[in-house]
């Protein structure tokens, strides 16, 4: 039989069939039945949805149970085309990082307020400048002592979390 019920718990271990790790999760059931589930994801996806998330269940073979699709009852916002995924807090309550591919075939990290730069270019041409600034300084000092130098750290602005090609 299948139905609605929301998830309270969950727990990583080896399911009964096999010698891998499955989630599985703990699920109250609309009729108030408590029942213990594996998380079916998609190939190629690893989810694990929060505590308070809406999940479909059904019956597989001998009385063992699947969590087959989640939600979590958060404001959908992506538009029709577009994709977003996200993690969240636990219990479920916001959308926390997101990875959002828009339908103008940008792809947004955590919102759109900046954009991205292949950091070794950026600091190749900037350390560039540098030691043709530092040039310029040299050849145009008109008074005893040493020219002045310029130094540029960009260090700051490298964001190690994000890895593009």
């Amino acid at each position: 039989m299948a139905g609605i019920g929301v998830i309270t718990g969950r727990e990583i271990t080896k399911n009964r069939d096999s010698d891998i790790n499955s989630i599985l999760l703990q699920v109250e059931m609309m009729d108030g039945d408590v029942r213990t589930v594996e998380l079916m994801c998609n190939a190629n996806e690893n989810f694990n949805p929060a505590n308070g998330c809406r999940i479909f269940v059904v019956d597989a073979e001998d009385g063992y149970k699947l969590g087959i699709g989640a939600t979590d009852n958060l404001e959908p916002d992506a538009e029709a085309g577009e994709k977003e995924i996200y993690s969240t807090d636990n219990p479920v309550t916001t959308k926390l990082a997101t990875i959002k591919l828009n339908k103008d075939s940008e792809i947004e990290l955590n919102g759109n307020v900046d954009n991205a730069v292949r950091w070794s270019e950026l600091n190749t041409a900037l350390q560039t400048l540098v030691t043709d600034i530092n040039a310029l300084f040299a050849t145009k000092k008109d008074e005893a002592g040493s020219a002045g130098t310029l130094t540029l750290d960009l260090s700051a602005s490298k964001i190690d979390e994000v890895k593009t090609s």
